[in-house]
């Protein structure tokens, strides 16, 4: 007589998109506590998965997943991970993904409703309220980002403490209007230490000294896979030295801002390390010890003039 199936293994997914703050909300909600025995997938856009190393969580219930959105060339890596876990002697009490930023958490949610080991339990969204209006007014962005509230059973806001009451309505008001029926929470606060406002719009040109270089870095920037109306995105990532500057990097990135839409790394400038963050204009610096990949910065952005300029001036500090 076969033993009857077990229950299949609920499946928590966190979308939203890059930097709106998914690996804050994660690490809180594992503090918050989880059922013992949940395993924990992350996905990053980058060579150097950055936001697993951030997770607080053991180690052999942490997976890293390298391929870079969570769709696309990523659909075979995801489908076999899953059908290796169904497969466990000890299989896990539940599944937690944290997807890349530029992932569409639908393809992944039809992919978990068809392995017939799992269940799609829910679909967190982080959602950036400082930055909606702007992300949802880019044409390159706006449908990705529509896309991941639509998909959302819960949406958790950040940043709006940097808005006025009347600004904070106003986005609530816009995810209502794409998502009628999803709860909405306020998440847990972003880091602010240490955090370097945007400067004022900078010229986009390229400045002389280093408009003649050619460059040289570890990762020739590689176009992600298009699929519809997906930006086209361009992934980097390039070796820093030791002696950077935090003021030199961040002047860079504001000259160049238009072509990029992240960047993170374990960086060591001014003779500390910290773990870097750039995201909607913004840099935070928050101070850390050496970790893997050191001196690595990872970013992506679009195709085109401003991506390739900044490029190459982050590669001449080198």
């Amino acid at each position: 007589m076969s033993e009857p199936m077990a229950d299949p293994i609920p499946v928590t997914l966190i979308a939203g998109y890059l930097g709106a703050g998914k690996t804050t909300w994660l690490n809180a909600h594992l503090r918050d506590g989880v059922t013992p025995g949940t395993l924990v997938m992350v996905n990053d856009f980058g060579t150097i998965n950055v936001d697993a190393e951030l997770i607080d969580y053991a180690g052999e219930r942490l997976l890293k997943l390298s391929s870079g959105c969570l769709c696309c060339s990523l659909s075979d890596e995801l489908g076999t991970q899953l059908s290796r876990i169904g497969r466990w002697s000890d299989p896990p009490a539940a599944l937690i993904i944290e997807t890349s930023g530029v992932a569409r958490p639908r393809r992944i949610a039809d992919m978990i409703r068809v392995a017939r080991c799992f269940r799609l339990a829910r679909t967190v969204t982080l959602v950036d309220l400082a930055s909606l209006g702007q992300r949802l007014a880019d044409a390159r962005v706006a449908d990705l980002v529509a896309d991941q509230i639509r998909s959302a059973d819960l949406l958790c806001t950040n940043r709006g403490e940097r808005l006025d009451a009347d600004a904070r309505q106003r986005q609530a008001d816009r995810l209502r209007a794409l998502n009628s029926t999803a709860l909405l929470e306020t998440g847990p606060s972003l880091p602010t230490q240490e955090t370097s406002e945007p400067p004022p719009a900078p010229d986009r040109g390229t400045s002389a000294s280093t408009s003649n270089r050619c460059p040289t870095w570890q990762h020739r920037p590689t176009r992600a896979r298009a699929h519809g109306n997906e930006p086209d995105w361009q992934r980097f990532a390039i070796d820093l030295p030791a002696s950077l500057s935090r003021s030199a990097l961040e002047a860079i990135l504001a000259d160049h801002a238009v072509g990029l839409a992240r960047a993170k790394g374990f960086l060591k400038a001014d003779g500390r390390h910290y773990v870097f963050q750039w995201s909607g204009g913004r840099a935070e610096w928050t101070p850390t010890t050496l970790r893997p990949g050191a001196g690595t910065l990872v970013g992506i952005g679009f195709k085109g003039d401003a991506f390739a300029a900044l490029v190459q001036a982050l590669a001449a500090l080198g």
